[in-house]
């Protein structure tokens, strides 16, 4: 009786050097990590505007909380996300997003400068805020749907709103990856930047 239990834990044993041994042997792949295609293209990057030129605070972007995460998700349905399989974001989606987004409105605005949430000594003219609630991909439609709220407000102490607009977009997206979610988040950025635009200037003091 104890002959056999010692054959039936050697087997057990052997077996399970066998499954580590195919393990090792086939590692699992890299993760992907992904990154927002640039917004605009270099060549048609703004001239560094003058000394004297207006100053624009542009805040961060804010995007969902459920998207800010490593994985990159999607919308499965009305009430589910997921997550597309072994793929990261390289950065933080948030930053990239509002990096990406000023690039694009210096496009729009070349005549300005801008700063971040920290100015410095610096009173910007105007301040501007860009909410993207939703910003939703649909993997099973293969788009992008979005709603921003653009607010431009005064660069004062006490701020004070000035103009605000909501701008609804559906963007198709090129095929069913990751990487066309990233293409279709890119050219949303564009589209709002292009929206914003006409906006400060506008409220221009």
């Amino acid at each position: 009786m104890n002959v056999s239990i010692r054959k039936t834990a050697s087997a057990l044993a052997a077996s399970l050097v066998a499954v580590l041994l195919a393990a090792c042997a086939s590692p699992s792949p890299a993760p992907v990590l992904l990154t927002l295609p640039p917004a605009i293209s270099a060549a048609t990057l703004a001239p560094p505007a003058a000394a004297s030129a207006p100053l624009l605070a542009v805040r961060r972007v804010n995007i969902p909380e459920y998207l800010i995460a490593r994985r990159v998700r999607y919308r499965a349905d009305a009430s589910t996300l997921a997550e597309w399989p072994n793929t990261y974001w390289a950065e933080r989606i948030e930053i990239g997003v509002s990096r990406e987004f000023v690039s694009a409105l210096r496009q729009q605005l070349p005549g300005w400068t801008f700063c971040d949430t920290n100015c410095g000594d610096q009173i910007p003219a105007l301040s501007l805020q860009v909410d993207l609630v939703p910003m939703d991909y649909l993997r099973s439609a293969q788009k992008l749907t979005a709603r921003a709220r653009i607010t431009v407000s005064s660069g004062t102490v006490v701020s004070q709103v000035l103009r605000t607009q909501e701008v609804p977009y559906e963007l198709p997206g090129a095929a069913d990856s990751a990487q066309a979610q990233s293409q279709a988040i890119a050219e949303l950025i564009r589209q709002v930047a292009v929206a914003a635009a006409p906006l400060v200037l506008g409220a221009k003091p």
